[in-house]
């Protein structure tokens, strides 16, 4: 073989071979399962239900994760979240404080006024599995999890001109309805990584059930400590984005 032919046929090879590769890396994503490391960014509005609906009103949820995606799309990693509102129900603790106008006298002589929000955090070890949809990419689909973890809120309580020391700082603990405990979750949603990692998300619905008591020795407005149990229900529709990291063979896959 001539050094002109030679040069024509490698110059084919070197030509048809990513064409061959792609064709190749195409079908293995579209037909197979990869392992991945996620980590998951994201947002839920939630509705309160059982005692959380006495203290609270629709509230918001950010939350971050870290994921590993295992064989046959098994899912386990672990999630924090942060809760925040400022729909306050529960909003009489400081009623018996009022002067007969109606009114919180600061002790610059002024009336003041106090805020009151809803502030939370949970932690969660969590496990599940992505279910294919007919006919779609093998590592997307139906996403079922469950959680098991802590969770803990309270009543936040602002004063904007701070003349309020008596219900601010550490007394402001005798009036937050601090409250904490076990929590489990179920989550059932949709979860899409994308061919060519450009889009990654999955949304659904996820419940929370705290099993949950108050931590405060005393509450001041009551005049006791409050040791009722209660069961603080969340349900939310959650919105999370994708950040996929993949092993050496899975990123090829996905590059193209």
């Amino acid at each position: 073989m001539t050094a002109g032919k030679k040069t024509i046929l490698l110059s084919i090879l070197l030509w048809a071979l990513p064409v061959l590769l792609h064709a190749q890396f195409k079908s293995n994503i579209n037909d197979t399962t990869v392992n991945a490391k996620l980590v998951t960014l994201g947002y839920t509005f939630q509705l309160p239900l059982g005692d959380m609906a006495d203290r609270f009103g629709p509230g918001n949820n950010l939350g971050a994760g870290f994921y590993f995606k295992l064989p046959y799309n098994l899912l386990l990693g672990v999630e924090a979240n942060y809760l925040f509102g400022g729909n306050v129900r529960e909003d009489t603790m400081l009623n018996y404080l009022y002067t007969d106008a109606g009114g919180l006298i600061g002790i610059d002589g002024y009336y003041e006024t106090v805020f009151l929000f809803e502030r939370g955090t949970a932690f969660w070890a969590k496990v599940g599995k992505i279910i294919p949809v007919v006919n779609s990419n093998p590592n997307s689909g139906l996403t079922l999890l469950a959680g098991a973890g802590f969770i803990q809120h309270r009543i936040k309580l602002s004063s904007p001109n701070s003349t309020l020391p008596n219900i601010l700082n550490d007394y402001s603990k005798g009036y937050d309805r601090l409250s904490n405990g076990f929590a489990l979750s179920q989550y059932v949603g949709f979860t899409h990584l994308d061919k060519r990692r450009l889009v990654n998300f999955n949304i659904g619905i996820e419940v929370m059930e705290g099993f949950t008591k108050s931590r405060r020795d005393w509450n001041f407005d009551q005049m006791q400590k409050d040791e009722s149990k209660r069961l603080d229900i969340l349900i939310g529709f959650k919105l999370a984005w994708i950040l996929p990291f993949y092993g050496k063979g899975e990123e090829r896959m996905y590059t193209f």
